[in-house]
């Protein structure tokens, strides 16, 4: 019975395992860490481990492919794109100023400190670089700081949201692919 259960889950995962597109267990994260003690760099690299494991999940397609938007199969802010089309941008990993598909991420992080601020973390539009705040960073997991890299890499790939906190802006690719990444990473089981 158990060598039955065992065969099942294997052709269970071989199945799944076949649905997530090559390009999704090939990406890379060509992330440079900038001016970071080792402890942070090293939950760094476990957030950065985490979303290896995430991108290559069936999961993680799935709840891009069927995230909804006022009712239907959307993000808000898509720049004209489908569903399948955003997953497809992202595993390209064609950021903006660097437009060659590449199949990853690239950026560079930085950490700053504002104790005032209610930003975990912003980017520009002509840098390579991501600021994160410490006074966030600080007390975040690994899954915070992987959905936070994902938020402010979709915007490298030219996604964006509304500035204030309107009632959409949680749907948009980098608010609803952030808080996917967010889930998963804190359910690692899933993946």
């Amino acid at each position: 019975m158990r060598s039955l259960f065992l065969l099942l889950s294997i052709l269970f995962s071989l199945e799944v395992f076949a649905e997530v597109p090559e390009a999704a267990h090939t990406f890379e994260f060509n992330v440079k860490m900038l001016r970071m003690s080792r402890n942070r760099e090293e939950k760094v690299n476990e957030a950065i481990d985490l979303l290896r494991r995430i991108f290559a999940s069936q999961e993680f397609r799935r709840r891009i492919l069927n995230h909804r938007f006022k009712g239907r199969k959307a993000f808000a802010n898509n720049r004209g794109m489908s569903n399948q089309q955003i997953y497809n941008a992202i595993l390209a990993g064609v950021e903006r100023l660097k437009p060659t598909r590449n199949n990853a991420m690239d950026l560079e992080l930085e950490l700053y400190t504002d104790h005032d601020s209610k930003v975990m973390g912003y980017t520009l539009p002509r840098s390579r670089r991501v600021w994160m705040n410490t006074k966030f960073f600080n007390r975040h997991t690994p899954a915070n700081v992987a959905s936070n890299l994902t938020h402010e890499w979709l915007h490298k790939l030219g996604f964006d949201h509304d500035y204030k906190a309107t009632w959409k802006r949680k749907y948009s690719v980098p608010y609803g692919i952030g808080y996917i990444v967010r889930d998963l990473a804190r359910r690692p089981w899933t993946l």
